[in-house]
């Protein structure tokens, strides 16, 4: 691996990953600026908060294939687990700091699963299935993020201990050690909305006038239209 070929790699991955899925798809479809409702985030729950089944499914999908397309790409041109790593974290920056849009962008769970899809598919078909669990039967949408991504993670460093399937390395499981981090970082609101209690479930909408949620500031135009509840615009990723 040369310096050449991985910066190669983590630029494409970044830009890849910082395409703002529901961030566009909220500008098509109802002119609006998506981190100005709801959580405030650009990710595909917030999507399905604001704009509803259809456009969930499609930026989730979107989102998975950020993740999922450049790392399966860096493995083709260059057949080496640490560039598919660096590909993977590339991509879920740049969905968490997109620079299309001011660096303010999702929480990176979709984009994780499009990477742990391209470094193990029976891992990633796993992991919906856990995913789809929990969500069917708590209702809630970051419940199955906490959930899902540490344990591919764990996982992937199981394999890598047992020497199971030949292919799965410590490299592959570093890259679940970063999503893990990210993912519970930009979670930390949602867990203390989970131990209040006030964490909304799928179908409810996100309470933002509790104590420490964060709410507040300028109504967006488009917000006082609509009557959707807007946000302060966040300094760190959701």
């Amino acid at each position: 691996m040369s310096p050449l070929e991985l910066a190669f790699v983590v630029i494409a991955s970044y830009l890849i990953g910082a395409i703002p899925m529901g961030y566009l798809t909220a500008r098509v479809l109802r002119g609006i600026d998506i981190r100005q409702y709801g959580s405030g985030v650009i990710g595909a729950t917030n999507v399905l908060r604001v704009l509803g089944r259809g456009p969930f499914v499609g930026v989730m999908v979107a989102d998975v294939l950020k993740g999922y397309i450049p790392v399966l790409v860096a493995w083709y041109l260059f057949h080496t687990h640490d560039l598919q790593v660096a590909s993977g974290i590339a991509a879920v920056l740049g969905h968490d700091y997109p620079v299309y849009i001011g660096f303010r962008g999702g929480r990176g769970v979709a984009v994780s699963f499009g990477v742990y899809a391209a470094l193990g598919m029976p891992i990633f078909v796993g992991l919906v299935a856990v995913g789809l669990f929990i969500v069917l039967t708590l209702r809630y949408m970051s419940v199955m993020s906490m959930v899902t991504v540490p344990l591919g993670a764990a996982v992937f460093l199981l394999l890598a201990v047992f020497h199971v399937g030949g292919d799965f390395t410590y490299t592959k499981a570093i890259f679940g050690a970063f999503a893990t981090l990210f993912v519970l970082m930009t979670h930390i609101p949602n867990i203390g909305r989970l131990i209040r209690g006030t964490e909304p479930k799928i179908g409810q909408p996100e309470d933002l006038t509790e104590p420490g949620a964060e709410a507040g500031g300028q109504q967006a135009p488009e917000a006082a239209a609509s009557g959707h509840r807007p946000v302060r615009p966040r300094l760190t990723p959701r």
